[in-house]
């Protein structure tokens, strides 16, 4: 549980970083992209 929340934060701290210093989202800029990085992630979380 600790791991998900470490890579929630993680991702919120680089996601404002990247807003601050005006750099692009590392982030899928398509919908099928998005929808891919959370089928990855809930199966690590249903895996773990």
């Amino acid at each position: 549980m600790s791991a998900l929340v470490a890579g929630a934060v993680l991702g919120l701290v680089i996601g404002a970083i990247c807003r601050a210093c005006d750099i692009p989202s590392p982030a899928p800029p398509t919908p099928i992209g998005a929808l891919l990085v959370v089928a990855m992630t809930a199966g690590y979380v249903l895996a773990g």
